[in-house]
């Protein structure tokens, strides 16, 4: 059977979500489609701007949060 890789299975895969068998068909099918394995590259760079953009949550945020959670 075959499957089409969709944008979801490219997200899956790049946060390594995937289980074995979808990771390894979905890694087949970036080595395999110059498409897929452009989309997955835009993904990844997109992932890495996220990780450098999001501001660091200060502690006493964190506290407040956990406060209102235990009530």
């Amino acid at each position: 059977m075959n499957k089409t890789t969709t944008y979801n299975d490219l997200l899956k895969y790049a946060y390594n979500e995937s289980g074995l068998t979808d990771g390894d068909r979905t890694q087949r099918a970036i080595d395999g489609d110059p498409l897929i394995q452009g989309e997955y590259n835009e993904l990844i760079q997109v992932i890495s701007q996220l990780d450098v953009t999001v501001p660091p949550v200060s502690e006493k945020c964190i506290d407040n949060i956990l406060q209102f959670a235990r009530q």
